[in-house]
């Protein structure tokens, strides 16, 4: 039956079929894989799990009683006199929360039990399942403007950027990242859904306050073409959530325009926050650069199949309505520019440079008009095996290891050592090869056939320059000892740091350290 479908549509047909399978295994991903790892207090996640617990179990937005179960030392706090609230923008713990609710009857009352089953159901809601959903309306959005790459764009897209990451944790660049694209096809693809783009706007700021700027462009198209119904809808479908927020934050700072970096609990993130507007200040050429740049950070580095992107932009001009494309230029455009001018540009441990990833499917969809060469399918190659194994094995790098999944996946995978899933409950073995075996089903589905050698060498050099960048950190003391902390206290490899230790390797101060922590924050897994 298939020779006589005509060529152009039996392509287009295997093209559909390849998105949807790729997105399909990115779920079966985030359901196997739940990097919440024993006594690791993930500062981003928890602060909105402590929220939606005050909320939840005590009908207060104070979160004072549920941070006993956390470290004493623990980040991510607003103090107001002797009350504490979370300081982060509670878009996502809004989102989240249907995730904290359903899983509440089975996991039970806050506890360090009961924090990686709820925490995991928060992510589903609050990252997961924007994501897919927004990797849906791109791929749709894609094929309906005659789009012949769309299985490679969407593998891009949830594989070889860090929204891979993102997608799996409870931080707000995947719902945030979803939130602006989807209302930029509304605006732009669909001509339809005003208040449906409101209010996905409306979230997205509500989720991560400087991405205020880059909704405020999408929103100035309309303005400019003076689609003044259109734009009164827009503002309506956002009002709620900032009605909202301006009621959050009056009743948990003081004021509705008074945000939590005022009271930081930590007197240097609150002095970053006062400084410029919420702590961002002008562009800066240097802090672009490392955003794009940086060996631990740059989101070129990690995704190089974005350049193949940026080749891509005559082809995605000529497919797209004009004001969609200027618009498909100046949102991440805005997003650099805004975070360009952020001295904590790098965003502490995280996967590639995380305060950007909400341009990322801005910066992917016209991969989907070009047809894919071999140059790309290299590039693809390198992007998804570096992104994929730093993000199955520990996906909160820290600034000092270059190249992180070599310098620091590579030695943890050696060990035996990969992110809390499922199938350790059946076999280590298992656990370690499914996830990359479900990576390695994507890079073969992703490109054609023919492309199937140049895919391949682009895995094989992204793993020899890790391999030379574990090389290189091993004669270096700190990423040694950093590891080796990281195997003791994050993945229960007790011992590990005590002969270290002995040998004067290791600080007391870091030995301090792991008995502050041990007590404290999620339980052991069974690694």
């Amino acid at each position: 039956m298939l020779n006589d479908v005509p060529e152009p549509r039996l392509q287009s047909t295997l093209d559909t079929r390849r998105s949807a399978i790729v997105i399909s295994l990115y779920g079966l991903i985030a359901l196997l894989v739940f990097p919440v790892f024993p006594h690791f207090a993930s500062p981003n996640e928890l602060t909105r799990w402590l929220l939606v617990a005050a909320v939840v179990e005590d009908h207060s937005l104070e979160v004072t009683k549920q941070t006993s179960i956390l470290s004493p030392n623990f980040e991510d706090l607003a103090v107001v006199g002797q009350r504490v609230y979370s300081n982060k923008a509670p878009g996502v713990a809004l989102a989240a929360a249907p995730g904290y609710l359903l899983a509440r009857p089975f996991a039970g009352p806050p506890s360090r039990e009961s924090l990686r089953p709820s925490l995991t159901a928060m992510r589903w809601f609050g990252a997961t399942l924007p994501l897919l959903l927004m990797a849906l309306l791109f791929a749709r959005a894609a094929r309906a403007r005659g789009a012949e790459s769309t299985g490679f764009a969407v593998a891009a897209l949830l594989f070889g950027t860090p929204l891979f990451a993102y997608g799996l944790l409870l931080f707000s660049h995947a719902l945030v990242a979803a939130g602006l694209f989807a209302a930029w096809v509304l605006l732009y693809l669909r001509d339809r859904g005003g208040m449906a783009a409101g209010a996905l706007i409306g979230l997205a700021v509500m989720s991560e306050y400087p991405v205020a700027i880059a909704a405020a462009v999408l929103v100035s198209g309309l303005a400019v073409t003076r689609q003044w119904k259109r734009l009164a809808l827009v503002v309506a479908g956002g009002a709620p959530f900032a009605l909202a927020l301006a009621l959050y934050q009056n009743a948990a700072f003081g004021g509705p325009l008074v945000a939590a970096y005022h009271f930081e609990k930590f007197a240097a993130f609150r002095a970053l926050g006062e400084s410029g507007i919420g702590g961002v200040g002008l562009p800066s050429p240097a802090i672009i650069a490392q955003l794009l740049f940086h060996p631990a950070r740059g989101l070129l580095l990690f995704s190089p199949v974005l350049i193949a992107a940026l080749a891509a932009l005559p082809h995605a001009r000529r497919a797209l309505p004009r004001a969609a494309f200027v618009m498909l230029l100046l949102a991440p455009l805005a997003i650099l520019l805004v975070y360009g001018g952020y001295p904590n540009w790098h965003g502490g441990w995280a996967v590639g440079p995380r305060y950007i990833v909400s341009a990322v499917p801005f910066l992917a969809f016209p991969l989907a008009f070009v047809p894919v060469r071999a140059w790309s399918a290299a590039l693809l190659g390198w992007s998804i095996t570096a992104v994929a194994l730093t993000t199955l094995t520990f996906p909160f790098v820290p600034l000092d290891f270059p190249l992180p999944w070599g310098s620091l996946a590579m030695p943890l995978l050696r060990h035996g050592l990969i992110a809390p899933n499922a199938l350790h409950l059946v076999a280590r073995p298992l656990a370690i090869a499914m996830p990359l075996l479900l990576v390695g089903a994507v890079l073969v589905l992703a490109t054609p056939r023919r492309m199937v050698v140049a895919t391949t060498a682009g895995v094989v050099l992204s793993l020899l320059a890790g391999f030379a960048a574990m090389k290189t950190t091993q004669r270096q003391a700190l990423p040694f000892v950093v590891r080796s902390y990281f195997e003791d206290v994050y993945f229960g490899r007790r011992g590990t740091i005590d002969s270290l230790a002995r040998a004067h390797v290791i600080t007391p101060k870091l030995l301090l350290r792991r008995a502050g922590e041990l007590p404290y924050g999620p339980t052991e897994w069974p690694f």
